[in-house]
């Protein structure tokens, strides 16, 4: 499967945990796309990498079956969210099958034990997933939502 994962990357703890994640899914067989890391395979040190290119990742949208996206933050970052945006519309017009997975962890929006849910997101970027997806408390959970899709 081609998937999209982007996240907050502003800080390099950020990229590392998105790397890592995108390492897994490559593991497991999936083609990923990390926005920081500038293409479909990772760089040689990719959570250092800076290599965000609007067209390039247009085109991953484009490409993409699956869009996972790490939504953490008192408000979803506006590349996450303008990423979502697009993915939507191109799922909404287009004719291939798109699926659509957020991931909140962050505990200050969800809740300690996540009793909030996704419901503090922002009901565009809210509305966007839950149209062709879920949001999941964490990664693994996501993760083994994405292994039952892929079944």
């Amino acid at each position: 499967m081609k998937i999209v994962l982007t996240g907050i990357s502003a800080t390099p703890y950020a990229r590392e945990y998105i790397s890592n994640a995108a390492q897994t899914l490559r593991q497991r067989g999936h083609q990923v796309f990390v926005p920081h890391e500038g293409g479909w395979s990772a760089p040689e040190k990719p959570a250092a990498a800076n290599l965000f290119d609007f067209e390039s990742t247009f085109q991953a949208l484009q490409e993409a079956d699956l869009m996972m996206a790490i939504l953490d933050g008192y408000s979803v970052d506006d590349a996450v969210a303008t990423q979502v945006g697009i993915f939507y519309t191109l799922a909404r017009l287009g004719e291939k099958k798109r699926q659509m997975i957020g991931i909140l962890h962050d505990t200050r929006v969800a809740g300690w034990s996540w009793n909030g849910e996704d419901k503090a997101l922002a009901p565009q970027v809210r509305q966007c997933i839950h149209t062709y997806g879920k949001v999941y408390p964490n990664l693994s959970k996501a993760m083994s939502a994405l292994e039952q899709k892929a079944e």
